[in-house]
């Protein structure tokens, strides 16, 4: 008995001698990879399968076996939600859970050895839609700020740039691409027959006192703070100005549905107010909730974007100039690539 043992401690011993050792696994993001370390100078057999309908790619590395360091991972990022690692008893098994919409390539690499999936984004198949709504237009001009600015020129602008960023990766659906008037309520219909995934209206903020000046995000909600809800009696005035009763456009979402759009509407201020004041350089007014006519008409999550405030000579220095808009445009477009694929 003690023979057969000594015979089988010395056979294992030797087929673990002669496996390849999996050594770490590590995340780079420019450009986006996933790499597994080899400890040694020889390449493993391997296996590799994708289950496309799940998202899930299964490598199996033949004759290997894993280092404490070569372990289970949540990640925080664009491609991946998670890698998970198995240990049998000859093998190591590594599953990589995608996110949506991603292509992966997979080789090994030498000097030193490595296996790496490289990630990017599939543009043949784009998954979700995005209305943009330049607000105002045509024989309504918005609000006319500091240099006599009007606010439907700039958003217009800022819309056709932000168009650009996100149509490589995204259906988008302009409510209007020119100087035309569109009723607040046919720009929630336009998103509802597009059924579009989100809603981000462009605005520029007014106020009697000049001196006020940042960027802020309004979300609909059937509460609202006493400031909110000023600002949303401007925008709603707009359709009254010009023959259309605002409140006659109805809430399409049910109460589950509606709590559930404002959550994601709150998600998505959140992200762009901290990407946006940090890229452009305007000051942190906030979101919040209010009873906005054009959103209440939408059947999704939708946000008012105010890029800041056009009777502001600070703000309007920026919103006027090209290379803001840009960054402006770049911002929003980040946050929202963000908010469906992180």
């Amino acid at each position: 008995m003690n023979k057969i043992f000594l015979v089988f401690f010395i056979m294992s011993n030797l087929m673990f001698a002669n496996m390849i050792e999996l050594d770490n696994i590590r995340l780079n993001g420019n450009p986006p990879q996933l790499v597994f370390d080899v400890n040694g100078d020889k390449k493993p057999a391997y296996e590799i399968n994708y289950d496309e309908n799940n998202r899930l790619l299964f490598i199996e590395f033949f004759d290997t076996k894993a280092s404490n360091g070569f372990a289970d991972k949540f990640v925080n990022g664009s491609y991946i939600d998670k890698i998970k690692v198995v240990k049998y008893a000859a093998s190591t098994g590594i599953f990589v859970f995608f996110k949506k919409n991603v292509n992966y390539k997979g080789s090994f690499w030498s000097n030193p050895i490595r296996y790496v999936l490289d990630f990017s984004r599939k543009i043949d198949k784009k998954e979700y839609t995005v209305v943009i709504d330049p607000g105002h237009g045509g024989k309504d001009p918005g609000a006319i700020g500091f240099g006599k600015y009007m606010e439907k020129d700039i958003v217009l602008s800022v819309a056709k740039r932000l168009e650009k960023e996100l149509k490589s990766d995204f259906n988008v659906v302009m409510t209007r691409d020119n100087d035309r008037f569109i009723p607040l309520s046919e720009r929630a219909r336009i998103g509802n027959r597009q059924q579009a995934d989100i809603f981000v209206s462009l605005h520029a903020n007014a106020n009697a006192n000049n001196n006020a000046k940042g960027f802020e995000i309004f979300y609909y909600s059937q509460t609202s703070s006493g400031y909110a809800k000023k600002v949303a009696e401007f925008e709603n005035s707009v359709g009254e100005r010009f023959g259309e009763n605002t409140s006659d456009i109805a809430r399409i979402a049910t109460d589950i549905s509606y709590r559930k759009n404002k959550e994601e509407a709150i998600k998505f201020s959140r992200q762009l107010m901290n990407k946006y004041c940090g890229d452009v350089g305007l000051e942190k007014r906030g979101d919040h909730g209010a009873n906005f006519a054009v959103l209440r008409g939408f059947n999704g999550p939708g946000v008012l974007v105010e890029l800041g405030f056009i009777t502001n000579e600070g703000d309007v220095s920026k919103m006027k100039e090209s290379n803001y808009q840009e960054k402006m445009a770049e911002s929003i477009a980040n946050s929202v690539i963000n908010y469906f694929y992180q």
